[in-house]
């Protein structure tokens, strides 16, 4: 992946100039309306300047009361963002339950809480003070400190934030699906993404405006559409990782999936609520819109985690054909040139018969029995169980061929017939007992092989364990077999179609020692 710390220390450069850009001009900004506030007034009404600057003598220190809350509060906030980027979500990312993220969460909103509350008990607003007439008369010193107001604005500062830590994080997608693929994309990309984000970011701090409360004009719904997204972009994530899963197994954990269900609905309602208290300064009125948001949340979420999830099967089904195809590849290159194999083992099978050869007839039968399966079933995407076990009880049956009766080889085989159509991926179950049979069987130690097939009205319990030998390849069986060093389509493969094909439904088990190696599988084939 391409490395973007080059670009988070530019980034720290880029947001701690843009917040010192603003701070300055606000301050020079607020000098100039000070004096033009007492200039216009004296000179349009006759009024002498002194007189309004003894109006606001002792009851306004443009030092205390502009310059330290602007710049104070500007630090912490900037603190808080430094925070949260690179230390909490990171953390969090990693393990959502990790104790040090959520504490890193809870100092950013102490930051926010701490730099809202310096802004706004220590700012003071200077206005024009009028009579009766409408006539300015002098001035007057505003002061909008109220603990519901810095609440509401630590608030607006927590969404601002998640706001900019998603579009960061959707620029590292980019990055990582983009940059690989196509350099000249990437750039492409990165400098319309980038340099549009620059010349706004840059045009706002040379030329916009915060309001003296953050949920107030045109930002107050511009932060409403943002907590709506930020809540969708969160939540569609458990939906997606909680409740989607549960749906699948819903008659059998049903108790689950209405905790998840409502503990969903119940983070909805309240974050909601939260957020909707911040749009209104916490003066609750009755209203329909914490409803409506609630309701565009859900729908939000919901929409988002099932398209996903159909993306994700899509891509799953791609996946499970290249994998298929892959095994089947292998296959029919290990036939070398099957019809024309299958055509002379029928050959040699008359030849047998005629010389009263019946082992070798019914070894050269089962080979043929096995080769018409890889060209007949194996391109399928379901098989019946019952001719899988038939590949398989061939394949044993060829192995035992090959193995000298005079050594000490245990192999014992346990299958259960299927009593009613069971249908299930082709390949799944010879490769174990292939691997068995590779690694398990020695000509100077003893050596066993225990294979079990069990079935009920739901799953399959497939197991294989055998003797494990670190041997000199002289010691094995198929030592002069060319394909010995190719495990087929192999364990990896097998493990691989198996979390594609039976996502959630299958519970394969490897354990080995020095001495044993033992495979179990639980395959829920019907549900």
């Amino acid at each position: 992946m391409r490395d973007l710390s080059p670009f988070r220390r530019y980034e720290l450069i880029f947001i701690v100039s843009l917040v010192v850009i603003y701070v300055v001009r606000r301050l020079v900004e607020e000098v100039s309306r000070l004096d033009g506030l007492i200039g216009l007034g004296a000179s349009g009404n006759g009024i002498p300047a002194g007189t309004f600057w003894r109006i606001l003598d002792g009851r306004y220190d443009h030092t205390l009361n502009n310059n330290v809350p602007l710049i104070t509060g500007a630090i912490l906030v900037l603190a808080a963002w430094y925070v949260f980027h690179n230390l909490a979500y990171p953390t969090l990312q990693q393990r959502i339950d990790d104790q040090r993220g959520w504490l890193l969460i809870g100092l950013t909103m102490l930051l926010l809480l701490m730099g809202t509350f310096v802004y706004h008990y220590l700012k003071h607003h200077v206005r024009y003070q009028y009579d009766g007439a409408d006539n300015i008369i002098g001035l007057r010193v505003e002061w909008l400190y109220r603990k519901r107001t810095v609440l509401a604005d630590a608030i607006g500062f927590a969404v601002l934030l998640s706001a900019y830590e998603l579009a960061f994080q959707y620029y590292q997608f980019l990055t990582r699906r983009i940059g690989p693929e196509s350099e000249t994309h990437f750039r492409l990309v990165s400098f319309l993404l980038l340099g549009g984000v620059t010349v706004l970011a840059f045009t706002f701090s040379l030329n916009g405006y915060l309001p003296p409360t953050l949920w107030r004009g045109e930002l107050r719904m511009a932060l409403i559409r943002l907590s709506i997204g930020v809540q969708i972009l969160l939540l569609q994530q458990y939906v997606y990782g909680y409740i989607l899963p549960a749906l699948k197994t819903a008659r059998s954990e049903e108790p689950i999936l209405l905790n998840r269900i409502g503990l969903f609905l119940l983070v909805v309602l309240l974050t909601t609520t939260v957020l909707w208290g911040a749009a209104t300064s916490f003066y609750f009125r009755p209203s329909s819109s914490i409803i409506q948001w609630s309701l565009a949340v859900v729908i939000g979420s919901v929409v988002i985690a099932f398209g996903r999830q159909a993306r994700n099967r899509e891509k799953t089904v791609l996946e499970t054909k290249v994998s298929v195809q892959s095994a089947e590849l292998s296959s029919l290159r290990a036939q070398i040139n099957p019809h024309f194999l299958f055509n002379a083992l029928n050959s040699l099978y008359a030849t047998a018969l005629k010389e009263n050869s019946e082992k070798t007839a019914d070894g050269i039968q089962k080979l043929g029995d096995m080769m018409r399966f890889m060209l007949q079933e194996n391109n399928r995407d379901r098989i019946p169980l019952d001719k899988e076990i038939e590949y398989l009880r061939n394949y044993i049956d060829i192995q035992r061929i090959r193995i000298d009766e005079r050594h000490d080889i245990d192999i014992r085989v346990t299958i259960q017939e299927p009593e009613r159509p069971i249908y299930l991926a082709p390949m799944l179950l010879t490769p174990f007992v292939e691997n068995a049979f590779k690694h398990g069987i020695s000509l100077r130690q003893p050596s066993w092989i225990f294979i079990t097939l069990t079935l009920d009205d739901t799953q399959l319990y497939f197991k294989v364990h055998n003797s494990r030998h670190l041997k000199p390849p002289e010691d094995r069986p198929d030592r002069h077999d060319p394909e010995a060093g190719n495990s087929g389509v192999g364990l990896a493969n097998v493990s691989k179609r198996l979390e594609l094909i039976y996502p959630g439904r299958h519970q394969l088990v490897i354990q080995q020692s020095e001495q044993d190696y033992f495979v179990a599988l639980t395959l829920v084939y019907w549900q």
